[in-house]
């Protein structure tokens, strides 16, 4: 019996053996056939790829947007700065938009931004890149929710107390695809202010000026001041 049981081991330890090298070599496999199909793509997607767009191509194209144009002409009322404007370095750094996101074929242009001289209004110039997608081709909708509570955020924080507050909550509406390697436009609107809270409406637009989508958002200045930091600092120059 045990002569039997020493023989069933053996050719059952073999099996094993053979199995595990024969699927190891069938996962080399596919992975190699994995890596060479998506180096097939990647050659096919360079090859059909437009030539990449220059940097002064791109703010030339900014510049001609008929809402750039106009807010530049108006530049008694509205301030033009980056949406990095007032942040460190470290911050930047730490940053999900402005670190992140800052590489070839996420945002192709560091945003821009345009603030009303009483602060309740901000507008935003964002170039989206094709790396930037949920379905192919168009702009993922979590991408959009970022852009929003980034951008609704400076309306609302000019206002507040310290010059600070956080999220409380932001509803989207989607209403076309927004596609990538393109201008998108958000405006974003204080409509009430009430205490610590700060209630803020905005849109996102191409750069025709079709609707996109639109958001509704409000934020709150905490009572605890050690949660968040005080930014009164980082907005004095709009105070």
């Amino acid at each position: 019996m045990a002569k039997r049981f020493g023989i069933s081991s053996t050719f059952f330890l073999l099996g094993a053996g053979m199995s595990y090298i024969l699927s190891q070599r069938k996962l080399s496999a596919t992975r190699t056939d994995s890596a060479k199909f998506g180096q097939e793509l990647l050659a096919e997607e360079n090859k059909n790829e437009e030539p990449k767009k220059t940097l002064e191509s791109m703010r030339n194209e900014v510049s001609n947007v008929s809402i750039v144009k106009e807010l530049r002409e108006k530049s008694e009322i509205w301030r033009e700065v980056l949406l990095s404007h007032g942040l460190d370095e470290n911050r930047v750094r730490q940053s999900f938009l402005h670190d992140t996101f800052n590489q070839p074929d996420h945002l192709l242009l560091p945003p821009t931004m345009f603030v009303k001289d009483d602060k309740t209004e901000c507008i935003y110039i964002f170039y989206i890149g094709k790396k930037l997608c949920g379905h192919p081709g168009i702009t993922h909708g979590g991408v959009q929710a970022m852009l929003y509570d980034e951008a609704m955020a400076r309306p609302a924080l000019l206002n507040l107390p310290r010059n600070t507050g956080m999220t409380a909550y932001l509803n989207i509406t989607y209403k076309a695809p927004a596609l990538v390697n393109q201008i998108l436009i958000l405006k974003a609107k204080l409509t009430e202010l009430n205490g610590r809270k700060a209630f803020v409406s905005a849109q996102i637009e191409n750069a025709e000026g079709l609707v996109l989508s639109t958001a509704e958002s409000l934020f709150i200045s905490p009572k605890n001041l050690e949660l968040v930091e005080d930014n009164t600092n980082r907005f004095k120059e709009f105070n």
